[in-house]
């Protein structure tokens, strides 16, 4: 194998491979995330909505709302620049009230060059522990998000992993 694989966690490998296992790099604009991203979308009060799957070096888009531009085309960003990374990391939530303040992103080019002010994402945690990516909104404008808030994306991406879960069970 090639040396980026040699210098991968046991830990990050074994994540990896529930992405394979869940088949996630070839799933596209499925309806039920679809429907999901929206709600989160509605209920957070937030133009941008995601399921974004965190790969070794890169995120992927795997439903998405309220894209545009290069984004949208691109269905995902470089690994070093997702928000949704920290969530992965930490297997907690990731919460920008402000990103022009925030430590971890105000350098981060989605920032300068795209916008992103706000961002609430939640990890996306499989039975075995592994957080794949995360159930994300964001918007343009700096906002705090309330507890209430945060406990609804957390239960829909739980949601997510279910029917992602699922769709696994039905093969």
């Amino acid at each position: 194998m090639g040396d980026s694989v040699e210098r991968l966690s046991s830990e990050e490998l074994a994540r990896l491979g529930e992405i394979a296992r869940l088949d996630l790099t070839s799933v596209e604009q499925d309806e039920e995330l679809q429907r999901i991203v929206q709600r989160a979308g509605k209920e957070l009060d937030l133009p941008i909505g995601l399921v974004s799957i965190v790969l070794d070096g890169a995120q992927h888009f795997v439903a998405r709302m309220g894209l545009g531009g290069w984004l949208e085309e691109a269905n995902g960003t470089p690994g070093e620049w997702a928000f949704c990374l920290n969530a992965v990391e930490t297997k907690r939530q990731f919460v920008v009230e402000d990103a022009r303040e925030h430590p971890v992103v105000k350098d981060n080019p989605l920032v300068h060059n795209d916008g992103v002010r706000c961002y609430a994402g939640s990890p996306l945690m499989t039975a075995s522990g592994h957080a794949l990516g995360t159930l994300c909104v964001l918007g343009a404008e700096p906002r705090q998000f309330s507890e209430e808030d945060l406990a609804k994306l957390d239960a829909m991406a739980a949601e997510v992993v279910a029917y992602l879960e699922s769709r696994v069970a039905a093969r």
